[in-house]
């Protein structure tokens, strides 16, 4: 059909005409599937004709993420609509590759599915391999979507669960493929220099229909380094799109990065939701009434500048590395001390002036006389009262809780972004948080529930040298021990991330081994990879005569004494 026909089968269904064709495809086939079974909202509108801003807090209730665009909200509203009535998403993902249609992954469906990926990949269908698993991506969906129609798609044809088919290797390489040619678009390849003339850094991608987005701090709402008195180059843009670096606000003072602070589309002016993965894709705000596609333009940075900003990054990680355990440690303090929230101890605390509030209605004291309190205290049973100070501390707590939440998604992201800087290399993996550690080992199919981060670590680093995929075929890291691979603050990090230091090179650590008794290890596996003695040419020669080299005694005036190693 052309893009008329299409637009005019839309027009019918009462749906948006905005999209490319493909999209158009998907939204008919999604608004017949509704009209064809009645599906309808609580407030008796039909699902395929909703707004966005109507659709919305349908969603939310039924746990479906607001944030997105008019047709990821509404296909994920639909499958949930037909799921609850019975018909099940698997069967709709069964069936479009010509399936047996059960409630589960048989033989028989598993092998199915295998090859229509196969079938795809050769046509270098992308989003159809995507879109296997029930989703309905498109080539502008978020980052956070397409991870999540990957990973529903990656826990049943990982090669450890398609054990079966000879081609599960293959299979599993080319969801991979599909998933990165989409989320991560192939960059331009630097153009070497003239004849002589002096090579010039240029910048990894062309910059065409990209604009430098508006970013604002999340707590006064003021632009962020838009103004030359603040003193940033142009690629410190580069820097924070990208996760790498957080920034303070010149006006507030507050410390944000690029998952906390809030961005505006260069189009509607209105915020979006960002994630780095999307600083080299084009991608649309998700407004109702915006469907124009932008990018991130791409400043120069100099090899200079990007030397010393690894540098500078890995101290960082060194650092926040040890706040982070330290932040830990007092929580876990903290949760020991505050097992249960006693009420009867917070009314004994309002009574003795030690609580500001009342427990239960949550009037102030110095609305109260001294006298007053207890009075207060036995007669404080107002049902709306008490009910509405309870909402307001849930509302409070709530807002605390997610404040948290996007602080520690930021830190997850600062540390993906320092580690895949610094080469993501084995032997740099320790820099990674837990929350980061866990989205690896999901994408690699591992499970890691229940265990520390050295032993994901442990895990992460088997299955990337076991597993031949295209991603790791040229993984960096030699798995030897040496300065540069070990963090300069070693003796001032704690057991735990010492652990982890170790399994990132590959190092069994005993159960009950001491701090001490890692780095020991650790020093031990770092002299074993590098030369310690002198020896002359004699020496060399004796070697080839003898299964043990000749160690030439140094004199030294200090007073320690240095016993040879029998393996030298």
């Amino acid at each position: 059909m052309k893009i008329n026909d299409l637009k005019s089968r839309l027009k019918e269904l009462g749906m948006s005409q905005a999209g490319d064709k493909g999209t158009l495809e998907c939204r008919i086939a999604k608004g017949e599937e509704s009209a064809r079974l009645g599906l309808q909202a609580p407030d008796g509108n039909p699902v395929h004709q909703m707004k966005l801003a109507k659709l919305k807090p349908h969603a939310a209730k039924v746990g479906i993420s607001p944030i997105g665009t008019l047709d990821e909200i509404m296909f994920a509203y639909i499958d949930h609509l037909k799921k609850k009535s019975g018909s099940l998403t698997d069967i709709a993902a069964g069936s479009r590759v010509g399936l047996p249609r059960s409630s589960g992954v048989n033989k028989v469906d598993l092998a199915g599915l295998s090859d229509k990926v196969l079938q795809l990949a050769e046509k270098d269908d992308f989003v159809g391999i995507l879109n296997l698993g029930g989703a309905n991506v498109t080539t502008s969906s978020s980052v956070a979507v397409l991870r999540k129609a990957y990973l529903k798609l990656s826990l049943t044809l990982h090669p450890d669960k398609n054990k079966n088919n000879p081609n599960a290797t293959s299979v599993f390489q080319a969801l991979v493929n599909a998933y990165e040619r989409i989320s991560q678009p192939d960059l331009v390849e630097e153009v070497p220099a003239k004849k002589g003339k002096k090579k010039a850094a240029a910048i990894s991608r062309s910059n065409e229909g990209c604009k430098r987005t508006r970013v604002q701090c999340p707590r006064c709402k003021n632009p962020w380094s838009e103004s030359k008195v603040e003193g940033n180059p142009d690629y410190f843009y580069n820097f924070l799109m990208m996760g790498i670096k957080t920034f303070n606000c010149a006006t507030c003072l507050l410390e944000f990065g690029c998952m906390t602070a809030i961005h505006k589309c260069p189009f509607c002016k209105g915020s979006f939701e960002y994630h780095p993965s999307d600083f080299h894709r084009k991608i649309t705000c998700g407004r109702e009434n915006c469907h124009k596609k932008f990018g991130f333009y791409m400043f120069h940075c100099s090899d200079r500048v990007m030397k010393n900003l690894k540098e500078e990054v890995g101290a960082l990680r060194e650092k926040q590395a040890m706040l982070t355990e330290q932040k830990r440690r007092r929580a876990k303090s903290f949760q020991r001390r505050c097992m249960v929230k006693d009420d009867e101890n917070a009314e004994t605390a309002f009574l003795m002036g030690l609580a500001n509030e009342c427990p239960r209605c949550g009037i102030s004291l110095a609305d109260l006389d001294d006298k007053d309190e207890i009075d207060h205290l036995r007669n404080c049973n107002d049902e709306e009262k008490i009910m509405a100070n309870k909402r307001k501390k849930e509302a409070i707590e709530d807002k605390k809780n997610k404040k948290k939440k996007r602080q520690d998604l930021q830190e997850d992201v600062t540390a993906k972004a320092a580690w895949d800087l610094l080469g993501a290399s084995n032997e740099n993996i320790w820099m990674l948080t837990d929350g980061a550690l866990q989205k690896e080992c999901a994408e690699h199919g591992i499970d890691a529930k229940g265990k520390e981060n050295h032993e994901m670590i442990s895990s992460l680093v088997l299955s990337k040298k076991s597993q031949a995929l295209t991603k790791y075929k040229t993984q960096k890291g030699s798995g030897k021990v040496t300065a540069d691979t070990l963090p300069s603050n070693l003796h001032a990090m704690t057991e735990k991330q010492l652990r982890a230091v170790a399994a990132s090179h590959g190092i069994k650590v005993g159960k009950f081994s001491r701090k001490i008794d890692i780095i020991e290890l650790l020093q031990s596996a770092q002299e074993g990879s590098k030369p310690l003695m002198i020896t002359n040419g004699g020496a060399k020669l004796e070697k080839s005569r003898t299964s043990k080299s000749q160690v030439i005694e140094i004199e030294s005036g200090s007073e320690s004494e240095y016993e040879p190693d029998d393996d030298w």
